[in-house]
């Protein structure tokens, strides 16, 4: 057996694995269960994918393709989903409105 991918989570490897098994390269999962533990393990990088000496040579194959397929990791976030800060005039505003419904709401309770 040779381990050919580090997965970075356990569902990438199970991925991997089971796109393996659909070209006909029998991949088995190893480490999977042990990013529940916490401690002094690290919380990922702990599954691999493991193939037959002989498929090695396939596997490495399908999984370049695999990962070329991947879009890139982008930690640029789009304006639009920016959030605004809580701070300046609309924060003043909402702080205002939540004081007087909270005082009319107090103001019903209490007749």
């Amino acid at each position: 057996m040779k381990c050919v991918f580090q997965a970075r989570h356990m569902i990438e490897a199970h991925m991997l694995a089971n796109l393996l098994d659909q070209v006909g390269v029998m991949a088995q999962v190893h480490g999977d269960m042990l990013q529940g533990g916490m401690g002094e393990l690290p919380a990922a990088g702990l599954s691999t994918v493991w193939v037959a000496a002989s498929d090695e040579g396939r596997a490495l194959e399908v999984i370049a393709e695999f990962e070329a397929r991947q879009p890139a990791d982008r930690e640029e976030v789009s304006p639009a989903t920016t959030p605004t800060p809580l701070t300046g005039q609309g924060f003043l505003a909402g702080l205002l409105v939540g004081m007087v419904i909270g005082a009319v709401l107090m103001l019903m309770f209490l007749r």
